[in-house]
């Protein structure tokens, strides 16, 4: 996968010392990072270029600052970690994409895209265990080895500096700028997808679940027509047919021993929902409709009655805009205006539709109510101006 969020089990050690007995805080202090390599080596000149990375992270304006989610993401990861978690750490970052990363030095980074299309904490959990199985396998050092003795990476040699080390900081800087560090191939991806589904399993999480995210993702990317051209995640993991049958393969194989498993969704939801509306808000902007319609519905389909979901459905259907969409929009709207919790831009979508449709008494009734419930909205004195003119 790819990289990218904030804070690491020690920087959290002092949030966490004070919520009483967390397992996670114990194992942070019983463990020790792994090892680091030396300075007059390449793996060490690569885990100077990554650092100089985490800095620029760390003051990244898409980092999430929010502790709460910082705290249940890092505890997660210490788990799944276990003796290796003093060695991870974690950023989130507000980048509405599917994706996680693992750095060479311990940096993990997570989007929040993939914090959006989890559906329960076990399906974070597997896609959080693949990222340690890269670290611990030490992909990234062996593709960059390899990537720097072919000869399409001579041209990027820095030459003439002192010092072995030095050299080795150089050449990974032009590697990670040329995007070759990237790009595990698909026996890594293999690996790691073996650590990630063992990591679950010993932490009593439902096994399917990492092939039931595979396959989401799958159909969300085959609803876009325009992916003619393999993405980047396509081209270095193995195929989805493949990823999937041998992850349900290997879930119901567990599953057939009948051990309990948990997916975690309660305790997901109660802290992803307080923030979730952001994300789908980025999602919509995105400029992916098809992915999103894709998207919001396989959600709304767990949460049935999320007015939250229905808003933003309806919002992707009015975006995509193909035959029968702008009806499905009304549709998904006047669902949302119906339920609990429904936000204020459901009224002003239905608003703007019914205007655009010629229905003046309903579009009237709608923005009005929408200002009603949001008399500081940004696009206030737009929506009076429709107002007036109807």
């Amino acid at each position: 996968m790819t990289r990218l969020a904030v804070t690491c089990c020690a920087v959290l050690a002092p949030l966490f010392s004070i919520i009483l007995g967390n397992p996670a805080v114990a194992q942070m202090q019983n463990s020790i990072p792994i090892f680091r390599p030396s300075l007059n080596s390449d793996e060490g000149g690569l885990w100077m270029a990554v650092e100089e990375i985490e800095k620029d992270t760390q003051r990244s304006p898409l980092l999430v600052d929010d502790e709460t989610l910082n705290a249940y993401v890092t505890d997660l990861v210490c788990r799944l970690a276990g003796r290796n978690c003093a060695s991870v750490r974690v950023y989130i970052l507000e980048i509405p994409v599917f994706n996680a990363t693992m750095y060479p030095n311990g940096m993990m980074n997570v989007f929040t895209g993939l914090l959006l299309r989890a559906e329960n904490e076990a399906q974070l959990a597997f896609v959080l265990g693949h990222e340690i199985g890269h670290f611990l396998e030490r992909h990234s050092i062996q593709g960059f080895r390899k990537a720097r003795d072919t000869n399409s990476f001579l041209a990027f040699l820095s030459l003439g500096a002192a010092g072995a080390g030095v050299n080795y900081v150089a050449d990974a800087a032009n590697m990670i700028a040329t995007g070759a560090f990237y790009a595990f191939n698909r026996d890594q991806e293999r690996q790691a997808d073996v650590h990630g589904f063992n990591a679950i399993v010993a932490h009593g999480y439902d096994p399917i679940q990492g092939a039931e995210l595979w396959k989401a993702v799958i159909d969300e990317q085959e609803a876009n027509p325009r992916r003619r051209a393999p993405s980047t995640f396509a081209a270095t993991h193995p195929s989805p047919e493949e990823r999937v049958r041998s992850l349900t393969q290997r879930a119901y194989e567990i599953k057939a021993q009948s051990k309990e498993t948990t997916d975690g969704l309660e305790r997901f939801r109660e802290i992803i929902q307080p923030l979730r509306s952001q994300w789908l808000e980025t999602e919509l902007n995105r400029g992916e409709p098809e992915e999103s319609v894709a998207l919001f519905s396989r959600l709304l389909s767990n949460e049935t009655e999320s007015a939250e979901l229905q808003y933003y459905l309806g919002e992707a259907y009015r975006k995509r805009g193909e035959e029968g969409d702008l009806d499905k929009a009304v549709e998904a709207f006047e669902s949302a205006a119906g339920s609990d919790g429904v936000p204020a831009q459901v009224h002003r979508s239905l608003g703007l539709l019914a205007m655009k449709n010629g229905k003046k008494v309903a579009a009237r009734d709608s923005l009005i109510r929408y200002l009603a419930l949001q008399p500081e909205a940004d696009d206030h004195e737009m929506i009076r101006f429709y107002i007036d003119q109807l």
